[in-house]
């Protein structure tokens, strides 16, 4: 079917937002959204509407490195205890709880938790298995992610590289669906963990206008999940359109364009910022929906 084509050219790209090493967020003050998490245009990709739309899911390490700056610390309660890995039954189960892993170990990376790498790491392996992926996981990562967990950056950049190199596997394997529901466990468990620690912080106001950002990615999420069959993809689809009704409570506005040509380098740069602002209702809001989201993907 064409969806199923669309997805398997595009998804690789929302992949890498999900899981790539990002140098810096962007900026933290405010409830703006710029030129945030974009990618270059996959030539393969056909040229309308829905091929179009880049699939700019927020990166885990990026939302973990914004935590740490506003002040958070390393909160292990907040994660998916490792012990649940053994009991995800299904595939689509397993899928969304392999994103939720992903988020969690991006997590305990930019947070320099050794220990909770390699835990999360094992039990990302686990479940990557029982999907069908088994290059990704191969004896040799496993023993640079060994050899790397003192070194921060280096760590990070070896799990985006995991993560890419899974998503091609399920890509080969003709497992589209799968790859969606990774993607949406990644994305709620980074709204979950994002929204749970912000609590924690005295000045929380950049992550919260970063969780306001997130009402771009949400949409375009919400059109890859609407391509999943099954009732698993159905029942997370709801919850993501739920999510969404908060955020379309409050009205988005946009900046006029701006336009900067640099002569030297014969670059255009084209700007331009949509705000978002979300209210402490809404945040509370959004922030209870996500945990009872979580919450069920979660359940064994």
């Amino acid at each position: 079917m064409v969806i199923n084509s669309i997805i398997k050219n595009s998804l690789s790209a929302g992949f890498i937002l999900s899981f790539v090493l990002l140098a810096s967020c962007s900026g933290d003050g405010g409830n703006e959204s710029g030129t945030t998490d974009t990618i270059p245009e996959l030539d393969s990709a056909p040229k309308h509407r829905t091929e179009n739309a880049f699939y700019s899911i927020p990166s885990p390490i990026q939302l973990g490195q914004m935590l740490q700056r506003a002040g958070a610390g390393y909160d292990k309660k907040v994660l998916n205890p490792t012990d649940n890995g053994p009991k995800y039954s299904s595939a689509n189960s397993k899928a969304l709880n392999l994103g939720v892993y992903g988020a969690d170990l991006s997590y305990s990376a930019v947070f320099n938790q050794p220990q909770e790498v390699m835990s999360y790491l094992t039990v990302s392996k686990k479940i990557a298995e029982e999907l069908g992926i088994t290059t990704s996981f191969s004896a040799a990562m496993m023993e640079r992610m060994e050899k790397n967990t003192g070194n921060r950056d280096s760590l990070l950049y070896i799990i985006s590289e995991l993560f890419l190199s899974s998503n091609e596997a399920l890509k080969e394997n003709d497992q589209s669906n799968i790859s969606v529901l990774v993607l949406a466990g990644g994305f709620v468990e980074g709204m979950y963990v994002g929204t749970q620690v912000a609590k924690t912080v005295k000045d929380n106001k950049a992550i919260y206008a970063r969780i306001g950002e997130f009402r771009g990615s949400l949409n375009n999420l919400i059109m890859l999940v609407s391509t999943v069959n099954g009732t698993d993809g159905y029942a997370i689809l709801e919850d993501l359109k739920n999510i969404k009704a908060i955020y379309d409570e409050s009205a988005v506005t946009e900046e006029k364009p701006s336009v900067a040509v640099d002569t030297t380098k014969k670059v255009m740069t084209i700007g331009g910022k949509s705000n978002y602002k979300l209210s402490n209702e809404q945040i509370e809001k959004i922030t209870t929906l996500v945990a009872t989201i979580r919450a069920k993907i979660i359940k064994p």
